[in-house]
């Protein structure tokens, strides 16, 4: 067990951090204050030069936009090195996030910061809760940097994998589109996917 625990800390640490969060949004109503008064903050200081710029951070984590990229990147190795491996990973990673970031956000039923209910569990429609284009920032980049590992230098590879997460995570919450805790739990869970994909043997230096 000790093993185990020394092992598997990151990806435990992760969970439980996201397990925790998600159980102060529903019994800690303090945390949901902090949720207001970043929202307030950030329509107060949002100048219109500004708006641009975060939707266009926001983007990178539009899995209409990023998936179609990391599809044909993996489809062309496949076909180069005459192995499904590239192939394999992107759509194992999509579907897996996918899947995931879509049940618990119905489970979670979270509105909007300017509309719908800030509750959890509130049957809101609107599903916020985790944000899932954070997580895809986080997921679709790191495996982009893996298929790109024979062509990238290291520094852009390490750039790719971990800058548009944050970027993502500064639109979507500067703009009010997510709550800060949205795009918290959003990048627990997609950094845990990371991890438990390179876990896997996914993520080697070699790439895949």
């Amino acid at each position: 067990m000790v093993r185990v625990l020394r092992d598997w800390w990151a990806e435990a640490a992760l969970l439980t951090g996201f397990v925790v969060l998600t159980a102060a949004l529903v019994w800690w109503a303090p945390l949901l204050a902090v949720d207001r008064a970043v929202r307030d903050w950030c329509d107060a200081h949002r100048p219109p030069w500004l708006h641009p710029v975060l939707v266009g951070f926001d983007l990178l984590g539009q899995r209409a936009l990023v998936l179609p990229l990391v599809l044909v990147v993996a489809g062309v190795l496949a076909v180069r090195r005459r192995t499904v491996g590239p192939l394999a990973l992107a759509v194992v990673a999509a579907a897996v996030n996918s899947v995931l970031v879509e049940v618990l956000k119905r489970w979670t039923s979270r509105g909007a910061p300017h509309h719908g209910s800030i509750e959890m569990f509130s049957g809101d429609p609107a599903v916020e809760y985790p944000s899932g284009h954070v997580s895809n920032g986080l997921v679709y980049y790191a495996v982009l940097a893996v298929l790109l590992s024979g062509v990238l230098p290291p520094l852009a590879r390490q750039l790719l994998r971990w800058a548009p997460g944050v970027l993502v995570f500064v639109g979507t919450t500067g703009l009010a589109w997510h709550w800060l805790t949205d795009s918290v739990g959003g990048y627990l869970l997609g950094l845990l996917q990371v991890l438990l994909l390179r876990r896997l043997g996914k993520f080697s230096s070699r790439g895949p």
